[in-house]
Protein backbone atom coordinates (compact mmCIF):
# COMPACT_ATOMS: atom_id res chain seq x y z
CA UNK A 1 0.00 0.00 0.00
CA UNK A 2 0.99 3.41 -0.64
CA UNK A 3 -0.48 6.47 1.05
CA UNK A 4 0.18 10.16 2.26
CA UNK A 5 -0.94 12.55 5.02
CA UNK A 6 -2.62 16.17 3.51
CA UNK A 7 -4.91 18.70 4.51
CA UNK A 8 -8.10 19.83 2.48
CA UNK A 9 -6.88 23.09 0.53
CA UNK A 10 -9.46 25.80 -0.05
CA UNK A 11 -8.52 25.28 -3.85
CA UNK A 12 -10.23 21.81 -3.57
CA UNK A 13 -13.59 22.58 -2.50
CA UNK A 14 -16.86 22.50 -4.34
CA UNK A 15 -19.32 25.81 -3.46
CA UNK A 16 -20.87 24.03 -0.13
CA UNK A 17 -17.45 23.93 1.32
CA UNK A 18 -16.30 20.42 0.89
CA UNK A 19 -14.28 18.46 -0.89
CA UNK A 20 -15.06 18.93 -5.02
CA UNK A 21 -15.56 15.81 -7.02
CA UNK A 22 -12.64 16.46 -9.02
CA UNK A 23 -10.86 17.50 -6.17
CA UNK A 24 -11.16 14.14 -4.68
CA UNK A 25 -10.37 12.26 -8.09
CA UNK A 26 -7.16 13.62 -8.31
CA UNK A 27 -6.25 13.23 -4.86
CA UNK A 28 -6.83 9.58 -5.90
CA UNK A 29 -4.81 10.11 -9.42
CA UNK A 30 -2.06 11.87 -7.33
CA UNK A 31 -1.26 9.16 -5.02
CA UNK A 32 -1.32 6.17 -7.64
CA UNK A 33 1.02 8.31 -9.71
CA UNK A 34 3.15 9.39 -6.76
CA UNK A 35 3.19 5.51 -5.93
CA UNK A 36 4.52 4.87 -9.50
CA UNK A 37 7.25 7.68 -9.10
CA UNK A 38 8.52 6.24 -6.14
CA UNK A 39 8.57 2.80 -7.20
CA UNK A 40 10.61 3.95 -10.66
CA UNK A 41 7.53 3.40 -12.62
CA UNK A 42 6.59 7.13 -13.77
CA UNK A 43 5.29 8.74 -16.40
CA UNK A 44 9.56 8.86 -17.80
CA UNK A 45 9.19 5.46 -17.34
CA UNK A 46 6.41 4.74 -19.43
CA UNK A 47 7.00 7.82 -21.87
CA UNK A 48 10.79 5.91 -22.45
CA UNK A 49 9.14 2.24 -23.41
CA UNK A 50 6.05 3.92 -24.83
CA UNK A 51 3.48 2.66 -23.18
CA UNK A 52 0.78 4.15 -20.80
CA UNK A 53 -1.64 3.24 -18.10
CA UNK A 54 -5.40 4.28 -18.84
CA UNK A 55 -8.34 3.88 -17.02
CA UNK A 56 -11.07 1.77 -17.55
CA UNK A 57 -13.86 2.37 -15.22
CA UNK A 58 -14.49 3.37 -11.22
CA UNK A 59 -16.28 2.70 -8.18
CA UNK A 60 -16.26 5.09 -6.30
CA UNK A 61 -18.21 4.80 -2.46
CA UNK A 62 -18.73 8.52 -0.46
CA UNK A 63 -19.52 8.47 3.27
CA UNK A 64 -18.69 11.75 3.88
CA UNK A 65 -16.57 14.20 1.89
CA UNK A 66 -14.12 16.59 4.34
CA UNK A 67 -13.86 20.44 4.08
CA UNK A 68 -11.72 22.77 4.49
CA UNK A 69 -8.13 22.45 6.82
CA UNK A 70 -9.02 18.86 7.65
CA UNK A 71 -6.51 16.51 7.71
CA UNK A 72 -6.78 13.47 5.91
CA UNK A 73 -4.58 10.19 4.71
CA UNK A 74 -5.26 9.04 0.76
CA UNK A 75 -3.81 5.57 -0.04
CA UNK A 76 -3.94 3.28 -2.77
CA UNK A 77 -2.99 -0.67 -3.78
CA UNK A 78 -2.51 -2.61 -6.90
CA UNK A 79 -4.66 -6.05 -5.48
CA UNK A 80 -4.50 -8.17 -8.85
CA UNK A 81 -3.96 -8.18 -12.68
CA UNK A 82 -5.47 -10.25 -15.22
CA UNK A 83 -3.44 -10.07 -18.94
CA UNK A 84 -3.42 -6.59 -19.42
CA UNK A 85 -5.56 -5.13 -16.69
CA UNK A 86 -4.45 -3.79 -13.57
CA UNK A 87 -7.27 -3.47 -10.78
CA UNK A 88 -6.25 -0.83 -8.05
CA UNK A 89 -8.49 0.31 -4.73
CA UNK A 90 -7.98 4.49 -3.48
CA UNK A 91 -8.91 5.19 -0.49
CA UNK A 92 -9.38 8.38 1.81
CA UNK A 93 -9.44 8.57 5.60
CA UNK A 94 -10.15 11.31 8.45
CA UNK A 95 -7.02 11.73 10.71
CA UNK A 96 -8.97 9.24 12.97
CA UNK A 97 -8.26 6.86 10.64
CA UNK A 98 -11.78 6.28 9.58
CA UNK A 99 -12.65 5.46 5.93
CA UNK A 100 -14.46 8.45 4.32
CA UNK A 101 -14.11 7.02 0.74
CA UNK A 102 -13.77 3.93 -0.74
CA UNK A 103 -12.57 3.58 -4.75
CA UNK A 104 -12.19 0.64 -7.15
CA UNK A 105 -10.83 0.94 -10.25
CA UNK A 106 -9.28 -0.83 -13.27
CA UNK A 107 -7.36 0.10 -15.78
CA UNK A 108 -5.33 -1.81 -19.09
CA UNK A 109 -1.90 -1.22 -19.82
CA UNK A 110 -1.42 0.62 -23.25
CA UNK A 111 1.32 -0.14 -26.01
CA UNK A 112 1.51 3.48 -27.76
CA UNK A 113 3.74 2.28 -30.53
CA UNK A 114 1.35 -0.82 -31.89
CA UNK A 115 -1.59 0.48 -30.53
CA UNK A 116 -3.31 -1.95 -28.73
CA UNK A 117 -3.37 -3.21 -25.13
CA UNK A 118 0.02 -5.46 -23.98
CA UNK A 119 0.80 -7.29 -20.38
CA UNK A 120 3.04 -5.08 -18.19
CA UNK A 121 6.27 -6.27 -17.35
CA UNK A 122 6.80 -8.84 -14.84
CA UNK A 123 9.35 -6.63 -12.57
CA UNK A 124 6.52 -4.09 -12.55
CA UNK A 125 4.00 -6.64 -11.43
CA UNK A 126 6.51 -7.73 -8.42
CA UNK A 127 7.06 -3.93 -7.49
CA UNK A 128 2.88 -3.35 -7.06
CA UNK A 129 2.01 -6.28 -5.85
CA UNK A 130 4.82 -6.65 -2.96
CA UNK A 131 1.75 -6.41 -0.19
CA UNK A 132 -0.92 -8.79 -1.12
CA UNK A 133 -2.89 -6.31 -0.46
CA UNK A 134 -7.14 -7.72 -0.71
CA UNK A 135 -9.59 -5.34 -2.18
CA UNK A 136 -11.44 -3.60 -0.10
CA UNK A 137 -14.98 -4.46 0.81
CA UNK A 138 -17.25 -1.37 -1.35
CA UNK A 139 -19.37 -1.94 -3.84
CA UNK A 140 -18.74 -3.83 -7.20
CA UNK A 141 -17.32 -1.73 -10.00
CA UNK A 142 -20.22 -1.68 -12.95
CA UNK A 143 -18.08 -3.60 -15.59
CA UNK A 144 -20.67 -2.69 -18.48
CA UNK A 145 -23.38 -0.07 -18.32
CA UNK A 146 -26.72 -0.07 -20.27
CA UNK A 147 -26.63 3.37 -22.14
CA UNK A 148 -30.36 4.70 -21.59
CA UNK A 149 -32.12 5.53 -24.81
CA UNK A 150 -34.38 7.87 -23.56
CA UNK A 151 -32.40 11.30 -22.25
CA UNK A 152 -32.24 14.76 -22.26
CA UNK A 153 -29.52 16.90 -24.55
CA UNK A 154 -27.57 18.98 -22.13
CA UNK A 155 -25.15 21.73 -23.28
CA UNK A 156 -22.26 21.44 -25.46
CA UNK A 157 -19.26 21.03 -24.13
CA UNK A 158 -15.92 22.09 -25.80
CA UNK A 159 -12.24 19.95 -25.14
CA UNK A 160 -9.86 22.93 -23.86
CA UNK A 161 -6.52 23.23 -22.77
CA UNK A 162 -6.99 23.55 -19.14
CA UNK A 163 -8.52 19.87 -19.64
CA UNK A 164 -5.57 17.60 -21.25
CA UNK A 165 -3.46 15.60 -19.11
CA UNK A 166 0.17 14.68 -19.91
CA UNK A 167 -1.39 11.89 -22.61
CA UNK A 168 -3.29 15.17 -24.08
CA UNK A 169 -6.62 13.71 -23.28
CA UNK A 170 -9.01 15.18 -21.18
CA UNK A 171 -7.69 14.03 -17.61
CA UNK A 172 -10.38 11.26 -16.13
CA UNK A 173 -11.07 13.47 -13.34
CA UNK A 174 -12.47 15.66 -15.60
CA UNK A 175 -15.46 13.64 -17.46
CA UNK A 176 -16.75 13.09 -14.23
CA UNK A 177 -16.69 16.86 -12.75
CA UNK A 178 -18.27 18.16 -15.97
CA UNK A 179 -20.86 15.26 -15.91
CA UNK A 180 -21.95 16.67 -12.47
CA UNK A 181 -22.34 20.32 -13.12
CA UNK A 182 -24.82 19.29 -16.84
CA UNK A 183 -27.58 18.49 -13.95
CA UNK A 184 -29.10 21.39 -12.24
CA UNK A 185 -30.48 19.48 -9.40
CA UNK A 186 -28.85 20.37 -6.15
CA UNK A 187 -27.68 16.66 -4.52
CA UNK A 188 -25.33 14.90 -2.36
CA UNK A 189 -23.63 12.18 -4.70
CA UNK A 190 -23.22 8.64 -2.58
CA UNK A 191 -21.75 6.64 -5.45
CA UNK A 192 -20.01 6.90 -8.41
CA UNK A 193 -19.90 4.71 -11.19
CA UNK A 194 -17.44 5.91 -14.53
CA UNK A 195 -16.53 3.52 -17.49
CA UNK A 196 -14.33 5.57 -20.49
CA UNK A 197 -15.15 4.24 -23.77
CA UNK A 198 -12.78 7.01 -25.64
CA UNK A 199 -10.42 9.48 -25.29
CA UNK A 200 -11.78 13.32 -25.53
CA UNK A 201 -9.02 15.39 -26.84
CA UNK A 202 -8.39 19.08 -27.80
CA UNK A 203 -11.55 20.94 -29.51
CA UNK A 204 -13.63 18.14 -29.59
CA UNK A 205 -17.78 18.97 -28.68
CA UNK A 206 -19.31 16.81 -26.29
CA UNK A 207 -23.39 16.74 -26.14
CA UNK A 208 -23.96 15.14 -23.24
CA UNK A 209 -27.57 12.64 -22.99
CA UNK A 210 -28.81 12.80 -19.36
CA UNK A 211 -31.26 10.26 -17.75
CA UNK A 212 -32.85 10.99 -14.63
CA UNK A 213 -34.12 7.30 -12.27
CA UNK A 214 -35.05 7.73 -8.95
CA UNK A 215 -32.32 7.67 -7.00
CA UNK A 216 -30.03 8.15 -9.76
CA UNK A 217 -28.90 10.41 -12.83
CA UNK A 218 -26.54 8.61 -15.97
CA UNK A 219 -24.63 11.30 -18.00
CA UNK A 220 -23.25 9.72 -21.12
CA UNK A 221 -21.35 12.08 -22.20
CA UNK A 222 -21.07 11.50 -26.26
CA UNK A 223 -19.65 13.10 -29.40
CA UNK A 224 -21.93 14.85 -31.81
CA UNK A 225 -22.78 11.37 -33.31
CA UNK A 226 -23.96 9.76 -30.12
CA UNK A 227 -20.45 7.50 -29.63
CA UNK A 228 -19.62 7.47 -25.69
CA UNK A 229 -16.52 9.41 -24.38
CA UNK A 230 -17.63 7.87 -21.14
CA UNK A 231 -20.72 7.41 -19.20
CA UNK A 232 -21.31 8.43 -15.41
CA UNK A 233 -24.08 7.64 -12.72
CA UNK A 234 -24.31 9.49 -9.70
CA UNK A 235 -26.00 7.68 -6.78
CA UNK A 236 -27.92 9.62 -4.56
Amino acid sequence: MYSFNGRIRYSELGENGELSLVGLLNLFQDCSTFQSEDLGLGIKYLQGKKEAWWVNSWQIDISRLPGLAQKVEVGTFAYNFKSFYGYRNFFLKDENGEFLVKADSIWFHYDLDNKRPTKPTDEALKKYLTGNEKRLDMTEIVRKFDIPTEYELGNEIVVSKNDLDTNHHMNNAVYVSKAKNIIEEDFKVKKISVQYKKAAVLNDVILPRVTKNENSYIVNLADLKGDTYAIVRFEY
